[in-house]
């Protein structure tokens, strides 16, 4: 950049004192006088922070489409079930949506040949039974009278879709022998490989179940664990255990674990370092114009204001440019919530100026010897 030394002389000559703000305004000048350079710097700038912030982003996308994969095959619901061959209370298992952390449980219950289907004389139909909190547990809407929720592989075995009907003849009792209707269609493999060639009926809460599914809230893990089986009437001759829905493997990793181990997560503190050596490579090409600045009375403190300006004021502008470009093409073509793209740049961007400005800081703090910085120019 073109070193203004004309107006810093000029102002020394005629015996005025060295202002903090005549830094500031002589900073700004030089990064005028020397555009071409201060673009160049900037555009650095824009790119390093604008990639490492869209990097998170599209690493985010990742690990959300992976929580979202992981919850729909029922990566937050535990299940119960007596360690023996025994059953559980229903009601209890029911009222398990009033304690803390659980968003949904129903008892649940599996007949693999629970009748047949009239017209249909070959077949032997799956049954699931199960209290009106699988409702909220499979997201399904409520229920008529008359109402059943067909698994997946069901309505495309025999071309079922909401609005058919079907019948059932019972070979065990409490089950409805009139007509039916298909009032939703799931993928009951979420319950269990077994109810997903299943039907589903939903019951009152008496009685026992076979199983108790609860939907938690993730924190509420360890806790929950823990608690249900007392709430069951856990005894010492009738033992309860509780496990998880998925079972351990890749599939059920922890969505905020990957999130926390990411490798993009010290990026922007990455960039922000390249971005203040860059900014250093420039102020010791220039370190004849902080020794001239010196030997025309510009004190120690005016010319780290200086230095400081003219720096700041190229990670600034960059870095802002970054976050806009960054959030512009996250919008555009990463599959994530703008809130979340737009907190992230925010947050990644925030590190990368911080780590770029901590930087220029400690470099101008630095003045090269007078008379040798001198010489040099």
């Amino acid at each position: 950049m073109t070193t203004t030394a004309g107006r810093t002389s000029t102002a020394t000559a005629v015996g005025s004192r060295w202002r903090l703000r005549s830094s500031v305004e002589e900073g700004l000048a030089n990064l005028r006088d020397g555009a071409t350079l201060a673009a160049v710097l900037v555009a650095v700038t824009t790119l390093l922070v604008g990639a490492v912030t869209l990097l998170d982003v599209v690493t985010a996308a990742r690990v959300l489409a992976t929580e979202r994969d992981y919850l729909a095959a029922g990566g937050d619901v535990l299940v119960a079930q007596p360690a023996d061959d025994g059953s559980l209370d229903a009601a209890r298992c029911d009222a398990l949506t009033g304690v803390r952390g659980v968003r949904a449980a129903a008892a649940v219950s599996v007949s693999t040949d629970a009748g047949r289907l009239v017209g249909r004389p070959e077949s032997s139909q799956t049954v699931v039974t199960a209290t009106p909190g699988v409702l909220a547990l499979l997201d399904l809407p409520v229920l008529p009278a008359d109402g059943v929720v067909a698994s997946t592989v069901v309505a495309r075995r025999w071309q079922w879709a909401v609005g058919s009907h079907l019948q059932l003849v019972p070979h065990v009792g409490g089950l409805p022998t009139g007509v039916l209707e298909v009032a939703a269609v799931r993928d009951l493999g979420q319950l269990s490989e077994a109810a997903s060639t299943g039907v589903l009926l939903v019951r009152t809460p008496r009685g026992t179940a076979d199983e108790c599914y609860v939907r938690i809230e993730p924190q509420y893990r360890s806790t929950l664990r823990a608690a249900i089986p007392a709430v069951l009437g856990e005894t010492s001759r009738a033992p309860i255990n509780v496990a998880d829905r998925l079972p351990a493997g890749p599939s059920a990793q922890d969505p905020s674990a990957a999130w926390a181990g990411r490798p993009t997560r010290w990026a922007p503190a990455a960039a922000g370092v390249v971005v203040g050596l860059l900014w250093a490579a420039i102020a010791w090409t220039r370190r004849g114009r902080s020794a001239l600045y010196a030997s025309i009375g510009v004190p120690y403190s005016g010319g780290v204001l200086l230095r400081w300006t003219e720096g700041a004021a190229v990670v600034l502008l960059g870095a802002l440019w970054g976050c806009v470009l960054a959030v512009e093409i996250a919008a555009l073509g990463v599959d994530v919530p703008l809130r979340v793209a737009t907190s992230l740049v925010l947050r990644d961007g925030g590190a990368a100026t911080a780590v770029a400005l901590a930087v220029v800081v400690l470099v101008g703090l630095w003045r090269p010897p007078t008379l040798a910085a001198l010489k040099d120019r």
